[in-house]
């Protein structure tokens, strides 16, 4: 059991059904601290959460969708071993002094025990040493590290990631992953957004598309005045129209 992946678990309020949570919740109740390594069956997740193997399994294809989840095939085991894709929590450690005790945490002692050769975990041997004992572990919430290639691709194409529903996160998701297949980097994907929007003017910009066309949006390669949009939409229904209606004066 980790506490603090569960913790953060139940932090998650964007983008996440309540049974997901619950399966979330019941992985993680598997993991080691640092979200790896959990593997519990689809029974051991239906008994958990009340929830049948089907939604167990639905459930866990949209965390991995949505990118909660990653996982490895079982291999010789029957389940798979999952990771929860948070942060490491920042953990720290109280120094203990005799006769008191400081509550700056002390993140250098254990430096400085490994300077003088002692064991931090003995102490110094004499009635005027420092004590080093990991009392407590603080936990600090630290929520999803920053993406650069979601958030550029989000930015570039004006999406409000604050306000997008759980299918257009899956989408996204997909999106991104096959950017980062190509090796898109944040200030590549907005030179690329401007590309798109002048080689297929009119066209809804979207990370999807982006990620679509990426070979195609080559600066290098792409001669902007060279292309050539053949219209599409209203404008491809207004050009017949004028056509057609110039047909007909002559």
């Amino acid at each position: 059991m980790a506490i603090e992946v569960m913790v953060w678990v139940l932090e998650q309020d964007k983008g996440i059904t309540t049974n997901e949570k619950f399966v979330l919740l019941g992985i993680a109740n598997h993991s080691r601290p640092d979200g790896t390594n959990a593997f519990p069956s689809l029974d051991t997740l239906a008994r958990y959460t009340l929830l049948s193997r089907s939604t167990v399994q639905r459930c866990i294809k949209e965390l991995l969708s949505k990118g909660f989840l990653t996982y490895e095939p079982g291999g010789g085991r029957k389940s798979n071993t999952y990771i929860v894709t948070m942060n490491y929590a920042k953990v720290t450690r109280l120094e203990v002094l005799e006769g008191g005790h400081s509550d700056t945490p002390a993140e250098s002692s254990l430096d400085l025990a490994a300077e003088s050769g002692s064991d931090p975990a003995a102490g110094s041997g004499s009635d005027q040493g420092t004590v080093i004992e990991p009392l407590f572990a603080v936990i600090e919430p630290s929520g999803k590290k920053r993406d650069e290639v979601w958030d550029a691709v989000l930015d570039a194409c004006g999406v409000n990631a604050s306000k997008i529903n759980s299918n257009e996160r899956g989408r996204y998701n997909k999106a991104v992953k096959l950017l980062k297949e190509s090796g898109a980097t944040g200030d590549e994907i907005y030179s690329r957004v401007e590309v798109y929007r002048r080689k297929f003017s009119g066209a809804a910009v979207t990370p999807v598309a982006i990620a679509n066309h990426w070979s195609e949006l080559d600066p290098a390669t792409v001669k902007i005045e060279d292309v050539v949009t053949a219209p599409k939409g209203w404008d491809a229904i207004k050009q017949a129209r004028e056509a057609r209606d110039g047909q007909h004066q002559t």
